[in-house]
Parts: C-alpha cells; structure tokens; sequence
C-alpha cells in the first residue's frame, strides 16, 4: 500500500512538474511579440488573435481537467492524508492560476476590441 502510494506521488508530482513548466512557457509565447507583425498596418496582429484564441480552448480544457480533479478528491474518504492535503493544495493552485489565465484573456479580448490608439 505504501508503494503504491509513493507511486501515485511520483506521479502527481511529474504531472505538476511538466505542467507547471510547459504553462509559463506558453504564456511567456502568447506575451512576446512577433517581429513578422511589427511591419502591419492593423492595430492588432493576427498571431495575437490566434494566440487569445488558443488561449481561450486551452483555459476550456484546464477548466474541465480541474473539475474532474475535484470530483475525484471528493471520494478520497480519508481526510488525515497527508497526499489528500497535497491533492487539495494543487486544486487551489490551479484554481488561482486559472482565475488569473482567465483574467489575462478578458484583457486580451479587451485589448482587441478596443485597441490604443
């Protein structure tokens, strides 16, 4: 019992590992801009819109994928767990990190709707 419950660990912890390193990396992607685009003469380039758009289905995705992780803590009976504790943690994690990727859309969204002039 207690390997499989390292196994599982070791399995959450890559899984949070690899996402946490591939999240900013996208976002750093999505923010930078595109030196092809500086030569338009549209207020807003195309790889933005794209990109709000990618970021838009992506936020979707995660949305879901933090619903099922909820579920699933739900049926973990044993609330002393130090493992259940560290599942709760994570889903308070992504919940900020998705609040916030949901606000930067908003203004993303914003942004090109109503562009500086």
């Amino acid at each position: 019992m207690k390997d499989a419950s390292q196994r599982i660990r070791k399995l959450v912890l890559m899984a949070v590992m690899a996402a946490a390193t591939a999240f900013p990396i996208s976002l750093t992607a999505a923010q930078s801009p595109n030196k092809s685009d500086t030569n338009s003469t549209s207020p807003i380039p195309q790889n933005q819109n794209s990109d709000l758009e990618a970021m838009k289905a992506d936020s979707k995705k995660m949305h879901v994928i933090l619903n099922q992780m909820q579920t699933n803590l739900a049926f973990v009976t044993n609330t002393n767990d130090p493992l259940k504790h560290q599942f709760e943690l994570e889903v308070e994690m992504w919940q900020m990190l998705l609040s916030q990727m949901d606000r930067r859309i908003e203004e993303m969204g914003r942004r090109e709707h109503n562009p500086a002039p």
